[in-house]
C-alpha cells in the first residue's frame, strides 16, 4: 500500500506540473493493477495506455483541483492533450537522437523530448503542425518516413517523474523551467528527415539531460 500511494502521489504531482506550471491540459489515463487494465474490459486493446474517461481528450484540463482530485485515490498514468499548446512528432528513438545531435552541433534547441518504453520519441511542438507536417511527408520518401504527428484530438503519455514502478516515459530532453517557447515544426522536420532517410544513429546512446520533476 505504501509503495502504491507513493507511487499516486508521484503521479499527480507530475500531472500537477503539467497543468498549472507548463499550462498544458492533462487528463487521466488507465493503470495496470493486479486484475489488468483499470477498464475491466477482458479484450482492451491497450491495456493501461487509454484515456480512462469516456469523453477521451475531451476531458482533458488544466485544473488544479481536478488534477488534485483525479489523483486522490487511484494512480491513474498521466497523459497530454495535444494540439493545444503542443503538437508532437514522433520517430524512432535511433533516428530521434541522431536528429538531436545534428541539432545541438547547429546550436538549435529542440525543446522537450520524451523517450518512450517502445524505443520512440516525442518532440513537442508549437501547435498547427498538421500542414507542414503533410507537406515535408509528400515531398520526401514517404515509405521510409517512419515519422508521426500528433495533434488535435490525440493524447500521448508523460513523464510521472520519481516514484512510479514499472517502465514508463522519461525525459529524453526535459522542459526548461526559464523557457517555455517550443519549436516550430519546420525547423526539425527537415533533421528528422534527414536522419530517417539516412537510416542515422549515434554510435552512443545520448545521456538524458537532467529532468523536471512536478
Amino acid at each position: 500500500m505504501l509503495l502504491r500511494t507513493r507511487t499516486r502521489t508521484a503521479l499527480q504531482a507530475a500531472a500537477l506540473f503539467y497543468a498549472t506550471d507548463r499550462g498544458w491540459p492533462v487528463l487521466r489515463g488507465a493503470y495496470v493493477d493486479d486484475d489488468g487494465c483499470s477498464c475491466r474490459s477482458p479484450h482492451c486493446p491497450a491495456p493501461g495506455a487509454h484515456p480512462a474517461d469516456p469523453a477521451g481528450p475531451g476531458a482533458a484540463s488544466r485544473s488544479a483541483d481536478v488534477v488534485r482530485a483525479w489523483w486522490s485515490r487511484r494512480p491513474y498514468t498521466v497523459l497530454l492533450a495535444t494540439g493545444h499548446e503542443f503538437d508532437v512528432l514522433d520517430t524512432p528513438a535511433p533516428v530521434g537522437y541522431a536528429a538531436i545531435r545534428d541539432l545541438d552541433e547547429l546550436g538549435f534547441p529542440p525543446g522537450p523530448v520524451v523517450h518512450l518504453p517502445s524505443d520512440r520519441l516525442l518532440f513537442l511542438v508549437r501547435p498547427g503542425a498538421r500542414d507542414v507536417y503533410w507537406y515535408t511527408v509528400d515531398h520526401n520518401d514517404a515509405a521510409r518516413l517512419d515519422i508521426r504527428h500528433h495533434g488535435s484530438g490525440h493524447v500521448v503519455p508523460a513523464p510521472s517523474g520519481p516514484g512510479a514502478a514499472g517502465p514508463e516515459p522519461r525525459w529524453a530532453i526535459a522542459p526548461d523551467p526559464a523557457d517555455r517557447r517550443l519549436p516550430e515544426a519546420v525547423d526539425l522536420l527537415g533533421t528528422l528527415v534527414r536522419a530517417c532517410l539516412h537510416g542515422r544513429a549515434p554510435a552512443f546512446p545520448l545521456c538524458p539531460r537532467e529532468e523536471v520533476s512536478g
